[in-house]
């Protein structure tokens, strides 16, 4: 009884303190009369933060989007704080709720991504690192390594370090002047040798014409040796096959995670998994990472 008295006291004592701030003063006074005015609830959670009280500025952010329903960037701004409060669980719970309320937006994806890598949770990390990737709204030789370096280290914490090396690649092809250096190129190298992976040691290079007045390149290539037909489109970010295809190929559906994928008709929906190899004319690949789509008649792989 003494202790859950003393508790009392001192909560009560952190409470005058901190409301004596004039700036938290102020937020609380405003939010009484607005209790849903998005402008007092930010500068509440920055007086917080100042004082110290980096969890109830996370909580009020958090309760206050819940509350009011926007607006949804201050639940990345609540998951950061939970994130460098070491606080994972609630972190990715925040994130649940950012993914609910705007599934289209990248930082929802990538903030949860964060937390699942904190929490252990690599599987589910891959999804949500996938989806901050194809959802990015701008130009993606704009992107920062980041995402990526996290996608390769959560394929690699799997053991899957063959696969690990894709994301590095796919951050290279967006802009190969710049990306492809001795950094990079160590970073992939060390991958495949972990993962003891086939690697090709000559330059190899491929071209297609370009046909029709949409200037649209078709090939044929095969995926674990099944030949199919795809559309080469340069600013995708994996292999996309029907999955009608993928059955026919032998690409696994069991343990894959569901991404959102951009594609040339828009986004659609489809399932993270991994090709054995993939050949294309004199190129060929291993362990490549290939999203698996509902079948359509826009659809390619056939």
């Amino acid at each position: 009884m003494e202790e859950l008295e003393e508790s009392v006291l001192v909560r009560r004592e952190l409470f005058e303190r901190v409301t004596r701030d004039p700036y938290v003063w102020l937020g609380l006074e405003e939010l009484k009369r607005e209790p849903c005015d998005q402008k007092s609830i930010g500068d509440l959670a920055t007086a917080l933060e100042k004082l110290g009280y980096r969890r109830e500025a996370g909580e009020g952010l958090y309760k206050f989007v819940k509350a009011c329903g926007a607006p949804v960037s201050s639940l990345y701004r609540a998951g950061d704080i939970f994130l460098r409060l070491s606080d994972y669980a609630t972190a990715v719970e925040i994130g649940d709720e950012f993914v609910r309320r705007a599934p289209d937006n990248a930082n929802a994806y990538y903030l949860r991504g964060q937390g699942l890598v904190a929490a252990g949770d690599h599987q589910r990390a891959l999804s949500d690192f996938a989806n901050a990737i194809e959802l990015y709204a701008y130009d993606k030789k704009k992107m920062g390594s980041t995402v990526f370096m996290k996608m390769a280290a959560s394929y690699a914490a799997l053991g899957r370090f063959c696969e690990a090396a894709s994301p590095i690649l796919i951050w290279i092809a967006f802009d190969p002047a710049t990306r492809d250096n001795s950094r990079t190129r160590k970073i992939i190298a060390d991958y495949e040798q972990t993962g003891n992976c086939a690697t090709l040691k000559e330059f190899r290079a491929e071209r297609f014409p370009l046909r029709g007045q949409q200037h649209v390149v078709t090939v044929k290539a095969e995926i674990n040796g099944i030949r199919g037909t795809f559309i080469v489109d340069t600013g995708a970010s994996y292999v996309s096959v029907k999955a009608e295809f993928a059955e026919r190929a032998k690409i696994p559906l069991t343990n894959t995670s569901n991404i959102t994928l951009s594609t040339a008709n828009g986004l659609a929906k489809g399932k993270l998994s991994k090709a054995d190899k993939v050949v294309l004319g004199k190129l060929n690949a291993a362990g490549v990472p290939t999203v698996v789509q509902v079948t359509d008649e826009k659809s390619y792989g056939a």
